[in-house]
């Protein structure tokens, strides 16, 4: 930092003294200019920056002590050094009650005076670098905001120095391939330094290229960059910049980068932010470093998505009623199609979310209770910020859909062999009856639709051929063991239409039921 000094004191010759013997170069100092009074330096400083004023305490005109006065009204920034002889020492003693700390009396020791000078200038640095930190802090809390569409400007002007008129700004967004699956294999502090490793080089490249840059995670594996340019910058320089940056990122990662049009007032930063992040997703998808917005990446026509009702003839059937490797299978051919029909991050989301919806209808209407792990998957969200591509999130929803088969299983499983118990034993009790599946899943308080599905996974058939089946053996029993008529057993085991009953029996056992009573009755002779 150079310090912009003005020197002020009624005798040219040592305003030249003090302006041309002292090599105020080597400490980072650059004499502005001099003046012989309080009045002409106001002046001068109304015209021109300056950071520390070095006067003379007696002068004709305004003195050093009025002009320190205004100085600390007007310009409460600006450091002043008096110079004061020994018989106006009580001037400067009025000086250090306004205010004014640094003060030599003559004849000035220039080593002393240079020494003051650097102090002051290390001081001013400090005061800098803290004004920075501050509006660097108030840009970081607003570019965290953008996320929640809060477009509140922070308070003060946008970069110290620069009037916000002769600003433009842009917006970079910029992500870690494969975060998720890196972030498996790494440790806490490796990803901290690697973040503040990848931070720090996106500042330095554009920083060296011209540009005010103030930047902050929004999410571990999203870097924002808000630039401010002074100047028109050129969009040609910006892609090699950034292509340069995304093979230095440590770890072995790529970096992608979204980059916004460039805007001229901030109440456009939050849709610019948005158009940054939706292209940095885009491109990482698609394996490109650098992505403009409208930049079509691949064809995108016609892509279509796969529907949830297609999602849930493929998906819904093998997660209640297949195997493991089915499902898989299906997932692996569903996120094929996406892949080809160019699908982005969030669409195959929103997919999956309204596959989760199918599921959980189903599970309730099947009156399966859902227990705490299937209540966090179904109700659960994807990180899309962590995982960045096809190969994450394809991994993630398998992972998802396994659990899902594994918790959906166990479940049915005990809860289908206490169903074939209960079913059993419900049939043989009130198959004598005009019974029907609809009463047992009733009774069971379950759908009739469900009901039919677990009966035929549990007995290998349907429930008419079952209750068929059960009817004719007690019909079985009593042709062999009693004499009632037949068509009084017919009755008796459920079958009203005498006919029909001979139809099934003969159906079953190959023949009727006379026939079956006469070879029972000729087995036991």
């Amino acid at each position: 930092m150079t310090i912009k000094m003005l020197i002020v004191d009624d005798e040219p010759v040592i305003c030249r003294g003090l302006r041309e013997t002292i090599p105020w170069e080597t400490i980072g100092v650059e004499v502005v200019g001099d003046a012989s009074d309080g009045v002409e330096a106001l002046e001068r400083i109304e015209s021109q920056p300056v950071d520390l004023v070095l006067t003379d305490i007696h002068m004709d005109g305004m003195d050093g002590l009025e002009l320190a006065k205004e100085l600390r009204q007007r310009y409460p920034h600006i450091r002043i050094i008096i110079l004061s002889g020994y018989d106006y020492f009580d001037y400067a003693r009025q000086a250090i009650r306004i205010g004014v700390e640094d003060y030599l009396l003559k004849p000035v020791d220039v080593d002393e005076l240079m020494e003051m000078v650097r102090r002051i200038g290390g001081e001013l640095e400090q005061e800098v670098s803290r004004g920075r930190e501050q509006v660097k802090d108030r840009w970081q809390n607003w570019l965290s905001r953008l996320l929640q569409n809060d477009q509140t400007l922070p308070e003060g002007s946008p970069i110290p120095g620069v009037s916000a008129s002769e600003l433009s700004f842009g917006l970079i967004a910029s992500q870690r391939e494969d975060y998720a699956l890196w972030r498996e294999q790494s440790t806490p502090e490796e990803r901290r330094a690697a973040r503040r490793d990848w931070e720090e080089r996106v500042r330095e490249a554009l920083a060296g290229h011209g540009h005010e840059v103030i930047s902050a995670f929004l999410h571990p594996n999203l870097l924002i960059v808000l630039c401010v340019y002074s100047r028109e910058p050129s969009r040609e320089n910006l892609p090699s910049i950034l292509t340069k940056l995304a093979g230095q990122a440590a770890s072995g990662r790529r970096l992608h980068f979204g980059v916004s049009p460039v805007f001229h007032s901030l109440t456009e930063a939050y849709v610019h932010g948005h158009e940054a992040i939706e292209s940095v997703q885009l491109g990482a998808l698609q394996e490109r470093t650098v992505t403009f917005p409208g930049e079509e990446v691949r064809s995108r026509k016609n892509r279509g998505l796969v529907t949830a009702l297609e999602l849930e003839k493929e998906l819904v059937n093998f997660l209640f009623n297949g195997g493991e490797d089915e499902l898989k299978q299906v997932w692996g051919k569903i996120m094929e199609q996406y892949r080809i029909k160019g699908c982005s991050l969030a669409e195959i989301d929103q997919a999956y979310k309204e596959l989760k919806i199918v599921i959980q209808r189903r599970l309730r209407t099947s009156g399966i209770e859902l227990s705490e792990e299937l209540v966090n998957i179904l109700e659960g969200t994807i990180d899309l910020y962590a995982n960045n591509s096809y190969r994450a999130i394809e991994a993630l929803i398998r992972s998802e859909l396994m659990s899902l088969f594994s918790s959906i299983h166990s479940t049915l499983g005990g809860k289908n062999h206490w169903t074939v118990d209960r079913v059993t034993k419900y049939i043989e009790a009130h198959h004598s009856t005009d019974l029907k599946a609809s009463e047992v899943a009733a009774w069971l308080k379950i759908t009739p639709n469900y009901f039919s599905i677990i009966f035929n996974q549990s007995f290998g058939k349907g429930f008419a051929e079952y209750l068929n089946e059960v009817r004719i053996e007690h019909a079985k029993e009593m042709l062999s063991g009693t004499h009632d008529r037949v068509f009084e057993i017919a009755e008796k085991v459920g079958y009203n239409d005498y006919k029909y009953f001979c139809s099934i029996f003969k159906a079953h056992t190959g023949v009727t039921p006379t026939q079956y009573r006469k070879l029972a009755d000729s087995t036991t002779a």
